[in-house]
C-alpha cells in the first residue's frame, strides 16, 4: 500500500481509538475533533507535496451553514494548524471556476444548482462589471445524493428479502451500498442496470432489475424536495424563473439525468452549463480563489 493509503488507515484507526477510549469504552468526540483530524490530514499531505510548512488555507462551506457552523469549522481548522483561514461558500467557489478565462455577459443573472452527497445548495447571483454580487444563498443540508442511494438500498433490501429470501445482509451492508452507488451512476448512461443476486448468496442465482424510468418515479420525492429549494431561492431573491440568464451545474448530483431534466423543466429559457467534472469544480475554483488572496 502506498503512504497515503497507509496514512489513511493511521488516520481512520485514530479516529476509532478516540471513539473507544480506554479498555475498549465508547466515549463521545465532537465533530470540530473529528473535522480537525481530517484537515490535519490534508495539511501533512499538502506541506509533503509543497515540500514546506503551510499556515494558509481556503476552506469552502456550504452556503446553507450557519454562524456557529462556520465558527465550528474555523476552530476545527485551527486545532488542525492552520492559522490564516479563510471561509469560501461553495457556490461561490464553484462559480469561479466556471468563469476562470471565460467572458462573463454583464448583467447576466445566475442560478447554481449544487447537488453535493449530502447537501444541496442553490447560490442566486448577477453578474456586474466582472464582480459577483449574492443575490440570495439558499440551501437544504438534508438532500444530498446518499439519499439517493438509500433508496436504492431501501428498495433492493426489500427486493432480497421478499423474493429471494435474503432477510439478512450481515457483513454485505456495505457492500449493498457501494452496488446502490455503481447503479445510480450507471443510470445516467444507461437506461436499464441491475444487482447481481449472488453477490449476497452465493447460492442464489439471478439479477433485479432497475430502469432510469423506475429510478426517477421511486426518487420522485426528493425531487420535489430539490424543486421547493428552488422556488424558495426565487422567492428570497424576488426573481421569476424567466429572469435568469444562466444555470450551473455543480456537484455530483447533477449529473443524474432527473436532476438535469429538472432544471431544464423550470429554467427552459435560460443557458444550462456543465462541467464534464461537476464534483470537481468547487475544488477547483477554491484553489484559483486561494492563489489570488494568497500570492504575491
Amino acid at each position: 500500500m502506498d503512504t497515503n493509503g497507509i496514512y489513511s488507515v493511521n488516520i481512520l484507526d485514530e479516529l476509532k481509538n478516540k471513539i473507544r477510549g480506554v479498555n475498549n469504552e465508547r466515549k463521545r468526540i465532537t465533530a470540530e475533533a473529528v473535522a480537525s483530524d481530517l484537515l490535519r490530514f490534508i495539511k501533512v499531505k499538502a506541506e509533503e507535496y509543497q515540500g514546506k510548512k503551510i499556515t494558509n488555507v481556503v476552506i469552502t462551506v456550504p452556503a446553507a451553514f450557519t454562524e456557529e457552523q462556520k465558527e465550528s469549522t474555523l476552530s476545527a481548522a485551527k486545532l488542525a494548524g492552520w492559522t490564516n483561514i479563510h471561509l469560501l461558500p461553495e457556490p461561490i467557489a464553484a462559480a469561479f471556476a466556471y468563469f476562470l478565462n471565460r467572458p462573463i455577459p454583464d448583467g447576466s443573472t445566475v442560478l447554481l444548482f449544487d447537488l453535493g452527497g449530502g447537501t444541496l445548495d442553490v447560490c442566486i447571483f448577477k453578474v456586474e462589471k466582472d464582480k459577483i454580487e449574492i443575490i440570495s444563498n439558499t440551501g437544504d443540508s438534508k438532500l444530498g445524493g446518499r439519499n439517493f442511494d438509500t433508496v436504492l438500498i431501501n428498495y433492493f433490501k426489500n427486493l432480497l428479502n421478499s423474493e429471494h429470501g435474503i432477510t439478512t445482509l450481515k457483513d454485505k451492508k456495505y457492500k449493498l451500498m457501494l452496488e446502490c452507488q455503481r447503479i445510480k451512476e450507471d443510470l445516467t448512461t444507461l437506461t436499464n442496470t441491475s444487482l447481481d443476486i449472488d453477490e449476497f448468496d452465493p447460492g442464489k442465482k439471478g439479477e433485479i432489475p432497475i430502469s432510469r424510468e423506475g429510478f426517477q418515479r421511486m426518487t420522485q420525492p426528493l425531487l420535489n424536495k430539490a424543486k421547493i429549494t428552488i422556488q424558495a431561492a426565487l422567492f428570497n431573491s424576488n426573481l421569476k424563473e424567466n429572469q435568469i440568464n444562466q444555470i450551473l451545474h455543480v456537484g455530483g448530483g447533477s449529473r443524474m439525468p432527473m436532476i438535469k431534466q429538472l432544471l431544464l423543466d423550470i429554467f427552459p429559457d435560460a443557458e444550462h452549463r456543465s462541467e464534464e467534472h461537476p464534483d470537481e469544480v468547487v475544488a477547483i475554483g477554491a484553489a484559483f480563489y486561494a492563489y489570488s488572496i494568497f500570492s504575491d
